[in-house]
């Protein structure tokens, strides 16, 4: 069960209630109108819980669950006796809206005194600040938007509707869309890092873009984004980023991108649609990931990577002949012996 110190649960709810908002059907023999009080997790789900089933490795221990009601596949239905069992397409996205229903967002409303916003700022409807937050000249914050404690939005920033703004980040030179979630300590907009080395050193290049948010992005805690040194920086609409990123100037992101924490990506770099990116992946200026292409983690990229490809190692090379490398220094290092 998730601390109440932190977290404040809604319901409880209907089990038919919970099948149509999830988009799951109930099997016969569930009770549609029992009520479900948490949700929780197989080993530790009580009596009114409802949880999440769908690996085969765990059918003991739910046969000793004292759960009400579990979310599962077609498949594994069956191997769910003793509680009512809903059936979904895709459990996980299933219990994730279950878990919506009884932990929503808190709401956040009104403006606290300490907060300082430009005369000619606009607010709109239902829009939110937290104390210590800092709006600045021309800025525009959309409807139902909530800006954290210490926040600041700079001059003429722009953030749409239903954008939740986390504590002590930095908006500048930017344009938040609709339904962007950004976390604590995000730096988005700042000067991108262009110099030009001369004989009395390195000489600093004017950074005169901007950084454009699309729709439904989240951006995870300390991750920074530059604005661009002429156009725009770009994260295309549904993409999510992972904490600690680092996005330089220029760069063109497309939508749905998934990129995982400590990623590193030099100015000038495109990636396409749908492309995934591990953890500590290193790009070098000017690369083009194809649509789809997923790279993995601590891979340095220092090429274009092809539509659909997979790449790993440093340098990035297909997979298949990352593993024969290894597997060949495998075989002569055992040689050796």
């Amino acid at each position: 069960m998730p601390d109440s110190r932190f977290y404040h649960r809604a319901g409880p709810f209907r089990l038919a209630d919970i099948a149509g908002r999830c988009g799951a059907r109930l099997t016969p023999g569930a009770d549609p109108e029992a009520m479900i009080h948490d949700i929780g997790a197989i080993d530790a789900a009580k009596a009114g819980d409802i949880i999440y089933f769908a690996d085969p490795a765990y059918v003991v221990a739910l046969s000793s669950s004292k759960c009400t009601a579990c979310v599962t596949t077609e498949q594994l239905a069956a191997k769910a006796p003793g509680c009512a069992v809903l059936v979904a397409d895709d459990p996980r996205a299933a219990f994730a809206e279950i878990a919506g229903m009884f932990y929503p967002d808190e709401p956040m409303t009104g403006v606290a005194e300490s907060a300082r916003i430009a005369p000619d700022a606009v607010l709109g409807e239902g829009a939110a600040v937290a104390h210590g937050a800092v709006i600045g000249a021309k800025a525009a914050i959309g409807k139902r938007s909530r800006i954290g404690a210490n926040a600041v939005i700079g001059h003429g920033v722009v953030v749409g509707d239903d954008c939740r703004i986390s504590p002590n980040v930095t908006l500048s030179h930017c344009l938040i869309e609709n339904r962007v979630i950004i976390h604590a300590g995000v730096q988005i907009g700042q000067d991108g890092f262009g110099f030009v080395p001369s004989k009395d050193g390195h000489r600093k290049v004017p950074q005169l873009g901007r950084v454009v948010v699309h729709d439904d992005v989240e951006i995870g805690a300390n991750t920074t984004i530059d604005r661009g040194a002429a156009g725009d920086t770009v994260v295309g609409a549904g993409t999510k980023i992972d904490n600690l990123v680092q996005i330089g100037h220029n760069v063109q992101i497309g939508r749905r991108c998934i990129i995982v924490s400590q990623v590193g990506i030099s100015g000038s770099c495109k990636i396409g649609d749908g492309a995934v990116i591990g953890g500590q992946a290193g790009f070098a200026d000017h690369v083009t990931v194809g649509e789809g292409a997923q790279i993995a983690a601590k891979t340095g990229v220092m090429r274009d990577v092809g539509p659909g490809e997979i790449v790993m190692g440093y340098p990035a090379r297909p997979i298949r002949q990352f593993w024969r490398d290894v597997a060949a220094v495998s075989r002569l290092t055992r040689r050796d012996k």
